[in-house]
């Protein structure tokens, strides 16, 4: 998980360049490389959580999304770089869209 001020689309191929030149640059392309996964398509394996303008609001967001999806256990090791935020501790985690029950 990360934001970008640009198309998703634009991101996944900066990641999937990284991934193919063995450049660690970004999270998701060191854990590819080091758990030598596969990777898909950007509608595969991408999705726009919360739209919203680059900036303070878009920290907030990923701040937030971060902490519930660390309470799922839902990020990969790269990913958890940052300590759990108390303020963020009452959030709900996302539900799955296969979790509509």
């Amino acid at each position: 998980m990360g934001q970008s001020g640009r198309p998703i689309t634009t991101r996944h191929k900066e990641h999937t360049r990284y991934i193919r030149s063995n450049n660690t640059t970004s999270a998701y392309a060191t854990y590819i490389l080091n758990n030598r996964h596969d990777y898909g398509t950007a509608e595969n394996t991408l999705k726009l959580i919360h739209p919203c303008r680059k900036g303070q609001k878009m920290n907030k967001w990923e701040n937030l999304y971060n902490q519930m999806y660390r309470q799922l256990g839902r990020l990969i090791t790269e990913e958890q770089v940052n300590d759990p935020n108390p303020l963020y501790e009452l959030a709900q985690p996302p539900r799955d869209r296969d979790d509509s029950t």
